[in-house]
Formats: structure tokens, C-alpha cells, sequence
């Protein structure tokens, strides 16, 4: 069999970077299948998906990709460490070699040495001492304890995400080679517009400019207008006042203890949900110079979904979609090991805690379709099959 790349993303929205990424692969290594481990409809910073697991799934395979796999619920939501421990587990499962990821910093050596000075008894003491200030948050006292022990280059989100898929595949012991690619256009939060915009410019020039798409590619188009047509996009408002109606009436204590939540976030957001009469005002508010947006929102995901603890590997994932190549993926995975599922009825080989993973998936899919623009009905989560090509 050929090599498999991996890729572990959320593709919210696939855009003109991510084809960038995937020829880049195909000019590397041409004969090698490439494999697309992406989040479901709730994504890594505590968001839910601008379009659905779906949709974005058919572009995907449009546009290069072999095999689109789900990461299931809570891990597609969690802290860069757990997204990328239940990524790289995953892609090890099924065979992948290499693991290709997009970073601002392309010196892999620099990512790697990063890793392996990150969780040092060095390292560990520089972090305690930052994180005393209280007003500063994990992420910020994590680059200034690196730079503490002489690491000189600015860390952005993307650089820490690849430091934390090489931690993993060594914690693992997996078989896989990490590889950098350089991104290219406008940088992870960069809202600026551009050829190459960022996924989060995307998503904001859609809301705020007459629903319009820009900078994704020609071969997804069509399937972005269909969406538009249907009516079948998030609706960041409904989400944003669902999130402030339960925000409202869930329990202080719940919001407390929801996993990488504390009583200082919990009280962060029955405060602004108290003081805010609608969900965008709540949202503007959900700010702390101690804990990033992206915790603030996951901490209220979870506590919506009372998750409290997130500690093992998944044991399955959610067949999304796959053409010929993918199927040859598929065929070598060992399935006494872990399980693809392709429909519901799948889920008899699963022990009781998987059962459990997957069935709050289901749950948080059914959620994600009452707040499109129209709603789906909620039986559709049990029902669409993958896209076979």
C-alpha cells in the first residue's frame, strides 16, 4: 500500500490556504493518499461550524483530499493538547506515515526541540512562576516560559498546535513523521482581507457582508451557493442566543466544574449572560485577560453538555466521506482495534464508554441543526450516509 498522509483539521470553512496545504502534499509526495481527520460540527475553539461535517466533507474530496474521517465529540472541541492527542490517535489507527500540518514557524527542528523542552522540570518551574500573575493567561505564561529557557521565536496558535501533534506522536509512540508547511496568506486571526484569507476572515466577511463567500476555491463554490440556497448555514445568531439562554438558567455549579473550566470562568459567564440582553452582547463580554475566548466558549460547550472529564484516546471515528484511494485506507484498518463508523447501527461494536462518545456526538449534531438558518430535522443525524465517490 502507498502512504497515507494525515491531516488533522477542521477545514471551518475549507478555503483557498487548505488547497494550498493539499498540493503542496500531491507536489511532495504524489503517489501518496491523503487522509482529512476533521472535526464535526462543533469545532476546536469552542465554535460550531460555519457549514456542516457534510458539506465540508464533499469539498474536501474535491479538492484533493482521499478520506474524510470525524473527529468525535468532546475531542473535536478540546484544548490544542487533547485535539491533537485524539488527531494523531486516529491517524495512527489507520495507517498513517506522515502527518502534514500548517504553521506560521516552519522550522520542524525548532517545533520539535520545543516539544521536547515543553513538560521538562525547566520548563515546568519558568511556567509556574508566569502563571502567578493571575492576569495572565496559560498560553501567553507557556510562550514566556519558553522563552525563559532561550527560545526566541513568538509561538503563534498554529506553531503550538504542531508542537502538541509532535508531543503526541512521541507520547504514543506512533509510527508517523511529522511535517511543517508554511502557511501562506493571512495569519490565524488576521480578519484583514486578502487572496488567502483566514478561516476566522471568512466566516466574518460572511456575516457581515451580505452573506458572501470569498477566497475559497473555484470547485467549492457551488456547494457553498447550494448551502446559501438551502438555507442550510449557522445562524451565529441563533447560536449565539442559544448559548445566552443556557448560559442564563444553567446551574453556576455546572459551569464550575465543566472540564478546563474553574470558578472564575464559571462566574465570567453567569456574569455576562446576567448583564447581557441578547447573545451578541453576552459573546462580547465573554472576554479575561486570564483565560482565552477559546476556553471561555469550550467551558460553556461542555458544561451545556455536562462533560466533565475528557482522558482516553478515542476508539472510534465517523466515516465522512472517501473516493477509491480512501476506500484502500479504510480496508487496512484493523477493526478489532478501532471502529469506523459509517451508520448508526454500527455502534454494536462499540464498548461502553465509545457508546457514550457517540452518542453525545448525535447529540451535539442534533443541537447544531436547530440553530441553520432553517432547521433540519433532528432524526437527519441518524440518517445521512457518508459520501462514497
Amino acid at each position: 500500500m502507498s502512504k497515507v498522509v494525515g491531516i488533522i483539521c477542521e477545514y471551518n470553512p475549507f478555503h483557498l490556504g487548505h488547497k494550498y496545504q493539499i498540493d503542496k502534499i500531491r507536489e511532495e509526495m504524489p503517489d501518496a493518499k491523503i487522509a482529512a481527520i476533521m472535526s464535526g460540527n462543533t469545532v476546536q475553539r469552542g465554535e460550531f461550524a460555519i457549514l456542516d461535517k457534510h458539506k465540508r466533507a464533499e469539498i474536501a474530496l474535491l479538492n484533493g483530499v482521499d478520506l474524510v474521517l470525524e473527529m468525535p465529540f468532546p475531542y473535536s472541541s478540546s484544548t490544542a493538547e487533547i485535539f491533537a492527542s485524539a488527531g494523531v490517535e486516529i491517524a495512527s489507527k489507520i495507517g498513517c506515515s506522515y502527518l502534514y500540518f500548517g504553521t506560521e514557524n516552519c522550522d520542524i527542528h525548532y517545533l520539535e526541540a520545543i516539544a521536547s523542552a515543553i513538560g521538562t522540570r525547566e520548563f515546568e518551574s519558568a511556567l509556574k512562576k508566569h502563571l502567578q500573575n493571575k492576569r495572565m493567561s496559560h498560553i501567553i505564561a507557556k510562550e514566556r516560559a519558553l522563552f525563559d529557557m532561550g527560545f526566541d521565536k513568538s509561538m503563534l496558535p498554529n506553531d503550538m498546535l504542531g508542537v502538541e501533534y509532535i508531543r503526541a506522536i512521541r507520547k504514543k509512540k506512533a509510527k508517523i513523521t511529522p511535517c511543517a508547511i508554511s502557511r501562506v496568506g493571512a495569519g490565524y486571526n488576521d480578519k484583514g482581507e486578502c487572496e488567502i484569507m483566514s478561516a476566522s476572515a471568512i466566516r466574518d466577511y460572511f456575516y457581515n457582508n451580505n452573506n458572501s463567500f470569498i477566497s475559497v476555491p473555484k470547485k467549492a463554490m457551488p456547494i457553498y451557493k447550494n448551502a446559501q440556497k438551502e438555507k442550510s448555514i449557522l445562524s451565529i445568531k441563533k447560536a449565539y442566543d442559544f448559548l445566552h439562554r443556557i448560559a442564563l438558567v444553567i446551574p453556576r455549579q455546572r459551569l464550575d466544574t465543566a472540564f478546563d473550566s474553574t470558578p472564575e470562568i464559571g462566574a465570567l459567564i453567569k456574569d455576562s449572560a446576567n448583564s447581557s440582553k441578547n447573545g451578541e452582547e453576552f459573546f462580547k463580554k465573554l472576554t479575561s485577560k486570564s483565560f482565552t475566548y477559546a476556553r471561555v466558549r469550550r467551558a460553556l460547550i461542555y458544561a451545556v453538555y455536562d462533560v466533565k472529564a475528557i482522558d482516553k484516546a478515542p476508539k472510534f471515528a465517523f466515516l465522512l466521506g472517501a473516493n477509491e484511494n480512501g476506500r484502500a485506507i479504510l480496508n487496512n484498518v484493523k477493526k478489532e482495534k478501532f471502529t469506523i463508523l459509517t451508520k448508526h447501527s454500527d455502534a454494536k461494536n462499540l464498548d461502553e464508554e465509545a457508546t457514550y462518545i457517540m452518542n453525545l456526538s448525535y447529540e451535539a449534531n442534533k443541537l447544531y441543526n436547530t440553530l441553520l438558518e432553517e432547521a433540519k430535522p433532528l432524526d437527519d443525524v441518524y440518517k445521512i450516509l457518508p459520501i462514497i465517490k
